[in-house]
């Protein structure tokens, strides 16, 4: 930017050097007022144009010099160090030779470097190096869609590596380690349902002061099939949302996983009694229990649900919503009301926190 200024400044001189010098020619009558000024313009211009020129020589100098140490940084396959030298030399002139094309050649090359180093770190098993060698080989080449896939590929074998981690720190009640671990291991896999149950698991139990909570069961006691599944599921993720560092919410899928493979074992009714054993099997330290009283649709929707929490392993209830009516909106009809289900857990979660 600097040298375009310098260089209007200099075109900017000499048109008023030889726009004063023509009237001068034509009618030799100037001053000496207009002689000294014209003096003064070929000075300026003089000044301007050889600063324009040091200047650039100095720039060119420093460009060749990075050029150079680039050249010889490639020939002894430092293609980052090339890269760097190719990049200042860039920068100061981007049409300094073949700067570019030489600073393109070395990207791609180092790129295919860490590619090449992270393949041999995978080999031998060291998955962080090898992670680390294939993002940095996409700071290179960005659009590289080999780099993309390896580390795709990588991350589910990285996160199993991170989870085990975390069960040997939870062994022995290390739970801000455990914590770390599990967070790396559902980052890198968050649709792997016991990563994500270890880590909410760990989350409380590294703050002592975080309760861990999970929604059971609600009690369907009308004709509507599939309601209390849709208001649990949508409870536990509004309840989820609202946490806001009370309380962790353990993770969804894994609670009904244990409540099938067990209610029939423990117990024949879902009742308080299940829902305490339950929640020790789950090692919770609240479980959310409910019920669906009634469910109408007329001109208005309108569905009577109550709930409560309970205490794991004392059986307390911390909190207890009664029985209340909540009323859809308007427009809300037997076809779809299932879309306005949120609204409902919202409240539900609300009256519960």
């Amino acid at each position: 930017m600097m040298r375009g200024i310098m260089k209007i400044t200099c075109l900017t001189l000499v048109f008023l050097l030889v726009f004063n010098s023509f009237p001068v020619a034509a009618a030799n009558t100037r001053s000496d007022t207009g002689e000294m000024v014209i003096k003064i313009g070929v000075a300026t211009a003089v000044v301007v144009g050889a600063v324009c020129l040091i200047r650039t020589a100095i720039i060119n100098g420093k460009a060749g010099k990075l050029y150079h140490e680039g050249e010889k940084l490639a020939a002894a396959g430092d293609w980052p160090g090339a890269v760097q030298a190719y990049t200042k030399a860039w920068e100061l002139n981007p049409d300094y030779k073949d700067v570019a094309a030489k600073l393109a050649e070395a990207k791609e090359k180092a790129g295919t470097m860490y590619l090449r180093l992270g393949d041999e770190a995978w080999k031998e098993k060291k998955l962080e190096a090898a992670e680390a060698y294939y993002r940095q080989a996409l700071q290179y080449i960005p659009a590289s869609t080999e780099a993309r896939q390896k580390l795709n590929q990588l991350a589910q074998e990285l996160a199993w590596v991170h989870y085990r981690r975390g069960l040997s720190y939870e062994a022995v009640n290390r739970w801000p380690e455990a914590l770390q671990e599990y967070e790396r291991a559902y980052l890198l896999a968050p649709e792997i349902s016991e990563f994500a149950d270890h880590y909410r698991r760990a989350k409380a139990n590294a703050d002592q002061n975080l309760p861990l909570r999970t929604v059971l069961f609600f009690i369907n006691h009308t004709s509507t099939a599939g309601v209390e599944e849709l208001l649990a599921r949508e409870l536990q993720q509004q309840m989820q949302a609202a946490a806001n560092g009370k309380y962790v919410m353990l993770d969804y899928t894994r609670t009904q996983a244990v409540l099938t493979e067990q209610a029939a074992a423990l117990g024949g009714e879902l009742d308080e009694k299940l829902a305490l054993d339950l929640g020790r099997i789950l090692g919770v330290d609240e479980v959310v229990i409910g019920a669906i009283h009634s469910f109408e649709v007329r001109n208005r929707v309108r569905i009577e649900v109550s709930a409560k929490r309970l205490q794991i392993p004392t059986g307390r209830v911390n909190k207890e919503v009664k029985p209340f009516t909540y009323t859809f909106a308007r427009g809300a009809t037997a076809a779809n009301w299932r879309d306005e289900l949120p609204k409902l857990a919202t409240e539900l979660a609300k009256r519960l926190n």
